[in-house]
């Protein structure tokens, strides 16, 4: 265990968030005041000096200025205006590079919004033949960023081909090379291993088909055929072996040493190898948790008994996929050991796991064993299933010199590096749905939650998110709490405000005892609203909103969490919450998927909420091997059943929802919302 008690990651792989995209370059452009700096830098200015250079030299000819302050409303998020000036320049005779180039701003703009199938057809129209050698750069770095959020791993694997040999500057081949393996990666392996060099396509004279887009490092030549740019096929091979054997090995540190070794003898030239991929060149400092003994601490009885067995039937499913995926020299498998925490105490199950000899622990599920626990299990491994305790939080340090040194010493914001959360939280799903409503564009919304403990922390969560994003508004997002179902008609009227509508109305009336041909009005300053309930209550909460909306205005779009997410037997329900837009993990999505129906087969008519916790319990398993490499980087993404999952500085695994759309009783899976910038 000594081993384990220094194995503190010290290095950080530099694998690229795809919205990195929009601040292409990693140097700062500086330029005289005179002279425009180099578009797709990043800028020093903000839009208003652009716009205002522009108007100084009134120039129709001179475009730069307008370009980069096209960039810099982008990255203010000042769509409407980014969108006057890209019509102002539409309406101008265009040289193909301008109009190309203007293109890859229209394509930025529509990525910012979050609106990737737009993104994705800006880029297709525009003439990438013709752009400028770093204007090609940024328009194959946001195509990657496209093709990543789209889960597209071997058309980003492509694109990158095309990117690594034009990049310039030292970070950016190797933060792409980490990425571009890691898309490899996730290839099938017949896929990988498939891939044969081609015979070699003769490059064009020089004085043919070649601009300065196709000017690029020596090492690795780019061919142009037909107007179309491949890479050398030595290139691609060397790179398909490479994701193939670590692919193959990434388990086996000694067997990868090897392979890897062998992948130098057979390519010694690969561009690759000035700057190989982080994972593979501290390999021991990457390798994953092997454990030979997992203890599970789950409650089996008892009041949590049902999602304790959930959770356990999760983690059995995920332990014998990967079993009958081994090939039989790779046959060696952990021992399961199941623990029922309504029936041991913390003290004695730290004796029974130290008598088993475990090296890894999945559990405890509830906070206040996880309090009681995890300062008795200092030196082994854990996952535990919600989120650490306010006392865990600040833990000192296992490796102190003394009692006395520790009361001197502050208390650290971590636990020890090898204890990781992986809660299931409403307050995160909450957080994401901010981001979600703020990235369609929306101002003030409202949020509907129950009127309980529970919904009041939800409230709070959502309201601080909306503030942390919009800095610069003083909109407060305002929190409505409905109690019963009987109540939620009256409830509406409040929250809208028809009922004031309604008060004038008769208040005319009475005053000129006419028949009036009368309309109730609702409120118009709430463009959208978020509801947090149970699907029975979400059934009558939605269309007292719809009916509540004055005719004269637009429909409130609305969002729900997944609470209200269920199975609707006889596709009714779902009908009455067309339109509707809600969060919840990718397993309950797909529902097409091959584990899905599996499940299903097996284990009939089980609610959401189980099968949640039955994706807890498969991703707990599978995190096993993917805590180090998530722990390597922030930037590290590992793909489950509840979400695409990261793990923070606070050794908390953090799962991105996905987020669906009921359209006439179907369900449609759209874009999730850009998470950083």
């Amino acid at each position: 265990m000594n081993v384990l008690l220094k194995k503190r990651i010290s290095r950080y792989l530099t694998v690229i968030a795809t919205v990195a995209v929009m601040t292409a370059c990693t140097t700062t452009a500086t330029a005289p005041e005179d002279v425009p700096p180099a578009l797709f830098s990043e800028l020093e200015a903000d839009s208003a000096f652009y716009l205002n250079k522009d108007e100084q030299l009134g120039s129709d000819t001179n475009l730069a200025w307008q370009f980069l302050a096209i960039q810099a409303l982008i990255k203010e998020r000042q769509f409407v205006m980014a969108d006057a000036v890209i019509d102002s320049l539409q309406a101008k005779v265009l040289t193909p590079e301008q109009s190309a180039t203007l293109g890859l701003l229209i394509a930025d703009k529509f990525y910012a919004q979050n609106k990737l199938p737009e993104t994705q057809t800006s880029l297709t129209r525009l003439d990438a033949q013709v752009l400028s050698s770093t204007d090609l750069v940024h328009y194959l770095k946001l195509q990657v960023a496209l093709h990543i959020r789209n889960e597209l791993p071997l058309e980003a694997s492509e694109s990158l081909l095309l990117l690594a040999p034009r990049l310039n500057v030292d970070a950016d081949k190797q933060t792409y090379n980490d990425l571009l393996l890691a898309q490899l990666t996730l290839l099938p392996a017949q896929t990988l291993n498939s891939f044969k060099v081609a015979e070699k396509i003769p490059a064009p004279e020089p004085a043919q088909n070649v601009s300065e887009a196709e000017t690029i490092s020596a090492d690795v030549p780019i061919i142009v055929v037909e107007n179309k740019l491949l890479i050398d096929p030595d290139f691609k091979a060397g790179w398909y072996a490479l994701a193939s054997l670590y692919q193959s090995n990434r388990l086996r540190p000694n067997r990868l040493t090897r392979s890897l070794d062998e992948w130098k003898v057979a390519h010694p030239e690969h561009a690759a190898l000035a700057f190989m991929p982080l994972v593979l060149t501290d390999i021991e400092a990457f390798s994953p948790y092997q454990p030979d003994n997992i203890a599970v601490l789950l409650p089996l009885s008892g009041r949590f008994e049902k999602p304790g067995k959930a959770i356990q039937l999760g983690l059995l499913n995920a332990y014998y996929h990967q079993q009958k995926s081994l090939s039989d020299e790779d046959k060696k498998m952990p021992k399961l050991h199941f623990f029922d925490t309504q029936k041991t105490s913390a003290e004695q199950l730290a004796l029974q796991l130290e008598a088993a000899n475990i090296d890894f622990v999945i559990g405890p599920l509830m906070k206040k064993e996880i309090d009681a626990l995890l300062p008795l299990l200092k030196n082994t491994p854990v996952l535990a299933l919600n989120r650490f305790a306010e006392k865990m939080k600040t833990a000192k340090s296992a490796s102190t010199a003394s009692d006395a040194s520790d009361e001197e010493k502050p208390a650290e914001t971590t636990p020890v590096s090898w204890h990781y959360a992986f809660p299931l939280s409403p307050e995160d799903e909450a957080k994401q749905a901010a981001m979600m409503i703020n990235a369609d564009q929306h101002k003030n919304p409202l949020i509907i939650v129950p009127n309980s403990n529970y919904g009041k922390r939800v409230a709070k969560v959502f309201r601080d998110q909306w503030a942390a994003l919009t800095p610069t508004s003083d909109v407060q997002v305002e929190a409505h709490y409905f109690e019963s179902k009987a109540k939620l008609g009256r409830f509406i009227d409040d929250v809208l405000q028809t009922n004031k509508s309604k008060r004038r109305i008769n208040q005319m009336k009475a005053i000129t005892r006419l028949s009036l041909e009368t309309e109730v009005r609702s409120r118009r300053d709430i463009d959208a609203i978020y509801i947090v309930s149970k699907r029975d209550e979400l059934i009558l909460l939605k269309p007292f909103i719809d009916v509540s909306v004055s005719p004269f205005a637009q429909k409130i779009p609305l969002y729900a969490s997944s609470r209200s997410h269920t199975f609707d037997r006889n596709n009714m329900q779902n009908k009455e919450l067309s339109n509707l837009v809600f969060s919840d993990n990718p397993f309950l999505l797909d529902q097409q998927s091959a584990l899905s129906k599996e499940v299903q087969q097996a284990w009939k008519r089980q609610s959401f909420s189980t099968l949640r916790m039955f994706a807890l319990g498969f991703d707990s398993y599978q995190l096993i091997e993917q805590l180090i490499y998530l722990q390597s980087s922030e930037d590290a993404v590992y793909k489950g059943l509840v979400g695409n999952l990261t793990l923070d500085a606070g050794n908390n695994i953090d799962a991105t929802l996905s987020w669906a759309k009921y359209q006439d009783g179907a369900l449609f899976e759209i874009a999730s919302p850009i998470t950083a910038e």
